[in-house]
Parts: C-alpha cells; sequence; structure tokens
C-alpha cells in the first residue's frame, strides 16, 4: 500500500481538517449551518473518502484486513 497517490491522501486530510474547524467553529458559536459550511465540510469529506477509496478498489490497493 506504498503506492497511493498523495493528492488523494492529501484531500482527504484537508477535508477533515476543513471538518474539525466547523466542529471548532460551531462550538465557538459561529452559525456553520446557515453558511453552509457544514453541508460543504460534511460533502468534501465524503467525496475524499470515497474517491481513496475507489482507488484502493480499482488499484488492487486494498490492505489485508
Amino acid at each position: 500500500m506504498t503506492s497511493i497517490p498523495q493528492n488523494l491522501l492529501d484531500d482527504l486530510r484537508h477535508a477533515k481538517e476543513f471538518y474539525d474547524c466547523c466542529i471548532a467553529e460551531t462550538e465557538a458559536g459561529h452559525d456553520c449551518v446557515g453558511t453552509g459550511a457544514w453541508r460543504d465540510a460534511e460533502n468534501w469529506l465524503k467525496s475524499a473518502a470515497l474517491n481513496l477509496g475507489a482507488y484502493l478498489v480499482d488499484g488492487d490497493e486494498v490492505p489485508d484486513a
């Protein structure tokens, strides 16, 4: 599992960081729902995870379970 493209890993990491920022902003009293930030964060995180999963399945890079 050493040949995962860096851009897929970076995308997932950035999506997770954005999601975590939305959590922190909401806890601080900001309206992330009204601005659409929550929806964007959830969509980005889901998309990044699905893209990585698709690569792992299609690229025969599935780790041993």
